[in-house]
């Protein structure tokens, strides 16, 4: 059974992936279409295709992961729960119905003045990542300030934008990291001073967070509704009680210090391996 990382980039989070598999059996990093070439009928792909730079899309790939599966691939990280996970808009609808906490979501449509009821709230790409043209919305004039600045922006022309309401922020978040249903480790993100946003490329810094068991079993839920083998969720402590997901990321990078107990990378390569011998225990998006 040979395994490979399917990917467009070799990052140092598909870099120790590959490097956990054992390297008698590990192809490395492909392309989707060199995946095509070197996997065949009962080898493992996992699927790490992110978002576009451009913010408009999956990157190219996901109909070659198609391919991989007729071919009798393993797919982990499937294409239906790749774009299940990135595209925030259909996270939105997967986690709402299955009852997940997480802030009420719209589309931007054409007309912006709808979305005043909703003030406080965030505007961002439907297929965006590392906090990138992520807006905070106070008041209806910051509203049309915004609607005119981002009036052409080739994203939102081709793949449209999400408004969330705002939920208050106490300075961190917490990006949980689930393989094959199992919490394999936490991390917490404190912004940076000035900023609301708890991406790590807006500033923010990771520490090691003991997970406590409610926000562990929210982000498998979380997680379970995409379908996906391998993702992070991210979820928001609200003021008094109780948890909120803000997203799920389909193609998360995360490092060592996610668990200081384990070899994070040894664990999710544990968990993947049993899911490729055994069949993911999420298959929701199968039946619908």
């Amino acid at each position: 059974m040979a395994f490979a990382i399917v990917a467009h980039s070799s990052t140092e989070t598909n870099t120790a992936l590959a490097s956990a598999w054992r390297a008698s059996e590990c192809y490395g990093i492909l392309s989707p279409r060199e995946a095509l070439g070197f996997l065949g009928h009962g080898d493992v792909a996992l699927a790490r295709l992110d978002v576009r730079r451009s913010l408009d899309a999956v990157e190219p790939g996901l109909s070659d992961l198609v391919e991989l599966e007729r071919r009798g691939v393993r797919v982990l990280n499937r294409p239906e729960a790749l774009l299940a996970g990135h595209d925030k808009l259909l996270t939105a609808r997967l986690l709402e119905s299955g009852c997940v906490p997480t802030p009420r979501t719209v589309f931007v449509g054409d007309d912006w003045g709808e979305l005043a009821s909703l003030l406080p709230l965030v505007i961002k790409p439907r297929f965006g990542s590392w906090g990138a043209d992520v807006f905070r919305v106070d008041d209806e004039a910051e509203l049309r300030r915004l609607e005119r600045e981002l009036a052409g922006r080739p994203w939102l022309v081709r793949g449209g934008a999400i408004a969330q309401e705002l939920i208050p922020s106490i300075g961190f978040d917490l990006r949980v990291l689930v393989a094959r249903g199992e919490v394999v480790g936490a991390v917490r993100r404190r912004t940076s001073d000035g900023e609301w946003r708890t991406n790590v490329s807006c500033g923010a810094r990771r520490i090691v967070e003991t997970i406590e068991p409610r926000a562990a079993r929210l982000a498998l839920e979380a997680v379970e509704m995409t379908c996906l083998d391998l993702a992070v969720a991210d979820i928001m402590p609200l003021p008094g009680e109780g948890f909120c997901v803000l997203e799920v990321n389909a193609a998360p990078d995360f490092g060592l210090d996610y668990n200081t107990d384990e070899n994070v990378f040894d664990l999710v390569i544990e968990w993947l391996r049993f899911a490729a011998a055994a069949g993911s225990v999420f298959r929701a998006l199968d039946a619908a």
